[in-house]
């Protein structure tokens, strides 16, 4: 009778042991499809005004890396010097 609920305790516990694996890697799995994406930009500009007043805008989302210099640089040249005082783009990953 021992024997039997011995036998019984090893096949749940080696039942619960192979889940465990298998969740584990489908979630290493999952993680990993999501670092072989290239990363993603977010273009800000921060303004600030004579007045003390900053804030940032975000100009543009999802810019790739290859494409972020000529986003930034883009960014610098779309923006007039009036009330603000100091202005600047910047990337942000996503």
């Amino acid at each position: 009778m021992t024997r039997l609920t011995g036998l019984k305790a090893m096949r749940k516990a080696l039942t619960i042991g192979v889940f465990v694996a298998a969740v584990t890697a489908l979630i290493g799995f999952q993680a990993s499809g999501v670092a072989a994406q290239p990363p993603l930009w977010s273009i800000v500009v921060h303004f600030q005004y004579e007045d003390g007043f900053e804030f940032d805008y975000v100009l543009e989302q999802g810019v790739s890396t290859a494409d972020l210099g000529a986003a930034l640089a883009e960014c610098g040249r779309s923006h007039w010097n009036g009330s603000v005082v100091r202005y600047h783009c910047y990337a942000v990953p996503e």
